[in-house]
């Protein structure tokens, strides 16, 4: 009981977390394999599922808007996330919505990372635009939530959860993003099968998303008897070597950074510059390719930590496998991009789908009676939020993969699937 109570507390620690992390990988043996199922015909599944042979030409428009701050690289790799999805979506005829098939018009704007930008960005969509469905990731939902909602226009959050992003009067505002249950699936799975994990170190930056989502896996990993040891470091810190030199000081059984993918990566350098030889993990799913920019490879052997399907090398989905080669066309080649958004994207897609009209209230409520979905992200299902008071599905859960580094590359160790996701999950969530 004493471990549930700790994780019906990490709800709460989590609402103020702001951060986002992404990752990437390579393949080998599972344990748990996942299920390499598409939503639909083969060559467009990361879309969702549309058909691909034979497409008859779209005969109408569905704009979806975007509000992204593209000027860090999570964002801007966020962005050209959905645009991928949008490819694929309209390369196969558009997305077929009560029998009728729409062509994708993705009207991105610049948030800035600043209220008024994002603000002025939200007002077009809405006012000049007469967009109804958005996808985002912002960072003001309060403004934006309150703006969306009195116009009926869908928004699906792809961002970790905020205290002002879920409110039990929403009815247009979801959750779209994954990371929202991240860490009691990953840290939760990794705290329960990797015993030789006893102590941690668990650096963070002294600041608000950050101390929010350290809380939150530092009571996931007591919870399962793990003590853990919390690194405050400044935000702006550019020396992070006393980090290191406690981190080699205190010789916990683990180490892990807790912060954005690019910043995690310095901290793991720092630590493995210091000389410590434990255990290196994480519950987000910082990429492999980002960790190897700043962390020796000999170094990262063993690493844990958490993965989506397209991030393995091959992508473990037929879904994700075609999203990867639709990326690479497109880009030229897979860097272990953040693609948070595109589960936003795959919901909503999924949602008009059986809805079968665009009408707004219809979506609505597909999205708020359990929706299942599928992603380059793996599949999803939108669950309630007991534990805020909501019982309509507002939020989500994803499967996930638990990768281990080994000989320089990404392997799946584990494969965390939805039914598998919600056993990890604090009990006041799913019920009352």
């Amino acid at each position: 009981m004493k471990k549930w109570m700790f994780l019906g507390l990490l709800v709460l620690a989590l609402l103020a977390l702001p951060l986002l992390a992404a990752c990437g990988g390579t393949t080998t043996d599972t344990t748990a394999g996942p299920t390499t199922t598409a939503a639909g015909p083969t060559t467009t599944a990361a879309s969702g599922g549309t058909e691909t042979t034979a497409a008859p030409a779209p005969t109408d428009t569905i704009k979806i808007g975007a509000v992204i701050w593209t000027q860090w690289p999570l964002g801007y790799d966020m962005k050209r996330g959905v645009d991928v999805m949008v490819a694929l979506d309209n390369e196969a005829g558009g997305i077929d919505i009560g029998g009728k098939k729409y062509k994708v018009e993705f009207e991105f704007l610049e948030s800035g990372n600043d209220q008024a930008t994002t603000m002025s960005a939200i007002n077009k969509l809405i006012y000049e635009d007469k967009v109804q469905f958005i996808v985002t990731e912002t960072q003001y939902p309060g403004a934006v939530f309150a703006e969306t909602e009195k116009n009926k226009v869908i928004v699906l959050n792809g961002t970790p959860p905020i205290p002002t992003a879920m409110d039990p009067n929403y009815k247009y505002t979801f959750q779209g993003g994954t990371m929202n249950q991240a860490t009691p699936e990953v840290a939760g799975w990794i705290a329960k099968n990797t015993p030789e994990i006893k102590t941690v170190d668990l650096a963070f930056p002294d600041e608000g998303g950050g101390i929010g989502y350290a809380m939150g896996v530092q009571m996931t990993l007591e919870a399962y008897g793990i003590k853990v040891n919390p690194i405050k470091y400044p935000v702006q810190s550019t020396d992070l070597s006393a980090i290191g030199t406690q981190v080699k000081a205190d010789n916990p059984s683990a180490f892990m950074a807790c912060g954005n993918s690019a910043t995690d990566a310095l901290v793991y350098q720092a630590v493995v510059q210091a000389g410590y030889k434990g255990l290196l993990f994480s519950t987000t799913t910082v990429t492999y390719d980002t960790l190897k920019t700043a962390v020796p490879a000999e170094a990262l052997e063993g690493f844990i930590g958490g993965a989506w399907p397209v991030e393995l090398d091959p992508a473990a989905t037929e879904v994700a496998k075609t999203f990867k080669a639709k990326w690479i066309e497109m880009y030229g080649k897979w860097e272990g991009p953040e693609i948070q958004l595109t589960a936003a994207y795959a919901a909503l897609r999924a949602a008009l789908q059986k809805a079968g009209s665009l009408d707004v209230d219809k979506v609505a409520e597909v999205l708020a009676t359990g929706l299942q979905f599928e992603g380059p992200t793996g599949k999803g299902e939108m669950i309630p939020r007991n534990d805020l008071g909501i019982t309509r599905t507002v939020d989500n859960i994803s499967e996930f993969c638990i990768k281990k580094i080994v000989d320089g590359k990404p392997t799946l160790l584990h494969y965390i699937n939805l039914e598998e996701g919600k056993q990890y999950l604090a009990p006041g969530i799913l019920s009352k």
